[in-house]
């Protein structure tokens, strides 16, 4: 047995020895400035609000012009990171000077800048941004916020001791606190971004005006007794729908005090039934109607107690959001408020009612949802950062924008069931 190891070992080392290295270069072809033959510019916004803190961050795309074995031609990316150091330059033209990767302001020297990349000899097209004026701040006004969260009983049949995870408590305080910060443009650097001067809070007291052990908490057990069906195998959407709408005193707390979020265990794909302002109280003096909401109010009671009309619906999923991911609970306050996703698709084509917010068509097949970089139906191509759009997907959602901050204000002050804001 020895010997035939030792005998196959050095039959090894003969094959290998017998080998000889391939002599194909496989060396990459390496771009030179001379090889760029387009450049792709985006100036990433159509406004920027001259603050300092929003922002473009550009996008710039560098190509050559390559002919195929079947004679035609195309064009091929370069990554101009790899060209020599300072090859590329961003020229903002009414001023003349050269600027970096991004650019903010915070004094309007011309209605418009425009601005072009170069790469050698190679110019892109020029982009075109409106600059605003800094938004006045509305006056600030408070929202309390009460959790009715759903729970499952431990005695429920279905009920896994192992594998059910209940809302923390902290992850109510968490999701309060970064939605604050987002509506009120404290983490982000949208071209657009404004605050909207509100601040949510966990509600101290109960609806017969008792405090709460845990301000904005309401936690509810249920179990088959809620099934509108009793024959049912699992509990659908339309079991804790159906009572609250059947007993709305015991679990909507008056509109005009709180903000009702219902926590229900779905996830964050299934639509939850809730729905956008229906009414709306008549202008005064100075103000324009609200676009969209087509109801005229008879006063600020002019709604009904219902789930879908006074309510956020919101999956239970959000709290459980996975891996250094953020807790997006804004999207769905939003909602309810009167914001639109920014996200066009075949089904949903109508306009969110804000100019200024940028949109993509979901079924464009250039929009990958693998990132946050779209192809905006503009054509041209920009980073999302908005916080109503899709939280299941990579995306920034740190801002709202000066046009969302002025509807959701506006419902805020005039529609009934949404009226829930105070001054202190």
């Amino acid at each position: 047995m020895k010997n035939i190891i030792i005998t196959c070992t050095m039959l090894a080392a003969v094959l290998l020895g017998a080998c000889k290295k391939d002599g194909f270069n496989y060396k990459m072809v390496k771009a030179t400035l001379e090889d760029v033959d387009s450049v792709y510019f985006s100036a990433t916004d159509k406004m920027l609000v001259a603050d300092g803190q929003a922002r473009l961050d550009f996008i710039v795309e560098a190509y050559r012009k390559v002919t195929l074995s079947n004679g035609k031609d195309t064009m091929a990316f370069i990554d101009y990171r790899e060209l020599p150091a300072g090859s590329l330059k961003l020229i903002e033209e009414r001023s003349g000077t050269e600027v970096g990767l991004s650019y903010s302001t915070t004094t309007i020297p011309f209605d418009t800048v425009k601005f072009h990349a170069e790469i050698g000899t190679v110019k892109s097209a020029t982009k075109p941004v409106a600059l605003r004026p800094v938004p006045t701040l509305p006056a600030k006004v408070y929202v309390d916020v009460i959790f009715h969260v759903w729970e499952l009983n431990p005695t429920h049949a279905s009920y896994d001791p192992i594998s059910y995870q209940a809302v923390p408590y902290d992850k109510l305080q968490e999701a309060i606190t970064y939605m604050n910060n987002v509506v009120n443009n404290k983490v982000g650097h949208s071209p657009n971004g404004a605050s909207a001067n509100v601040e949510f809070r966990l509600a101290k007291k109960n609806a017969a005006g008792l405090a709460l052990a845990q301000p904005g908490f309401n936690k509810i057990i249920y179990s088959d007794n809620i099934k509108t069906n009793p024959l049912a195998t699992s509990f659908a959407m339309a079991d804790f729908t159906t009572i609250i709408n059947a007993t709305p005193a015991s679990y909507i707390w008056n509109p005009k005090e709180f903000l009702n979020v219902h926590v229900i265990p779905w996830g964050t794909n299934y639509a939850m039934g809730t729905a956008f302002p229906a009414k709306q109280l008549p202008p005064g003096q100075g103000e324009e109607s609200i676009l969209g909401v087509a109801g005229v109010a008879a006063n600020d009671n002019d709604f009904a107690l219902t789930y879908a009309a006074a309510c956020v619906g919101f999956p239970r999923t959000v709290f459980f959001p996975g891996f250094e991911r953020k807790l997006e609970a804004f999207r769905y306050i939003g909602s309810f408020y009167g914001l639109y996703t920014p996200t066009y698709t075949a089904t949903r084509l109508y306009s969110d009612f804000c100019y200024d917010t940028r949109k993509f068509d979901g079924l464009d097949t250039r929009n990958s949802y693998s990132f946050a970089t779209k192809v905006g139906i503009d054509n041209e191509k920009y980073i999302t950062d908005n916080a109503m759009d899709d939280i299941r997907y990579p995306t920034l959602l740190t801002s709202i924008t000066v046009d969302q901050v002025k509807r959701m204000r506006a419902v805020m002050a005039r529609c009934p069931g949404r009226m829930n804001g105070k001054i202190q």
